[in-house]
């Protein structure tokens, strides 16, 4: 149904989609995501950096490379929905972990 079609997306090693799906990533460096999207980026953001893509050239990821959740930076765009797969790939919960922890550094900062 909504979540039934996949995808394969090949992400670049060194980002962070790859540190929070490091344990699910084959030797391949791909995933499965879901995908019923109608919209893409066509161009990144100044300073901005892809991290995924589909096989058809689509941006599936991209972050700010001043990512560090520890210090409260966290750009992060995701095409797909980490959200609606939490019981696929461990990874899904660390994106939202990495946000948690973004958020709560970003808000101690502001005290």
């Amino acid at each position: 149904a909504y979540d039934s079609h996949r995808h394969p997306i090949c992400i670049t090693p060194g980002t962070p989609l790859a540190k929070w799906f490091a344990d699910d990533l084959g030797s391949s460096g791909e995933l499965l995501v879901n995908s019923y999207h109608h919209q893409g980026v066509k161009e990144l953001g100044e300073g901005l950096v892809g991290m995924a893509w589909a096989p058809d050239g689509v941006l599936e990821g991209f972050y700010d490379p001043t990512y560090d959740p520890e210090l409260g930076h966290f750009v992060v765009g995701l095409q797909f929905h980490p959200e609606r797969m939490l019981q696929d790939y461990a990874g899904c919960a660390e994106v939202y972990k990495a946000f948690g922890r973004a958020c709560w550094a970003y808000q101690q900062r502001q005290l």
